[in-house]
């Protein structure tokens, strides 16, 4: 794992927040430790133009880094292409993360892809 970049993601805060009048959202919650992570997004043309999440603030810096990787991957992607964002591919962002750090990655998955999903059910 690079811990450099591990901290620097975790100190983003370009696509933190929230938006207005947002197309898709989700609400995750980590049962272990309580972190609370939820992601906003809009598209244009199933393309997803703008994304913006919020975390709890003492969430530790391997589950913010995920989360700022999800949504700075997922930033200007098809919404199709976006979903297929997994753990994994976020694990590898950072050199691989340990055994005991993967449910920071899951976390951020599951957070894009029901964002994803609520934006596709509110579509019709």
């Amino acid at each position: 794992m690079n811990q450099e970049l591990v901290l620097e993601y975790s100190e983003k805060q370009e696509l933190r927040g929230t938006l207005e009048d947002f197309q898709g959202m989700s609400r995750v919650q980590e049962p272990g430790c309580g972190d609370e992570l939820c992601m906003y997004l809009k598209t244009c043309r199933e393309i997803i133009t703008e994304i913006r999440f919020t975390i709890t603030e003492s969430a530790c810096p391997p589950v913010k880094a995920c989360a700022a990787l999800a949504a700075e991957t997922a930033l200007n992607k098809p919404v199709m292409e976006a979903y297929l964002i997994d753990a994994d591919r976020l694990s590898e962002g950072f050199g691989g993360l340990p055994k005991e750090s993967m449910h920071c990655a899951m976390m951020a998955e599951i957070a894009l892809k029901k964002a994803i999903k609520d934006y596709v059910s509110k579509r019709g």
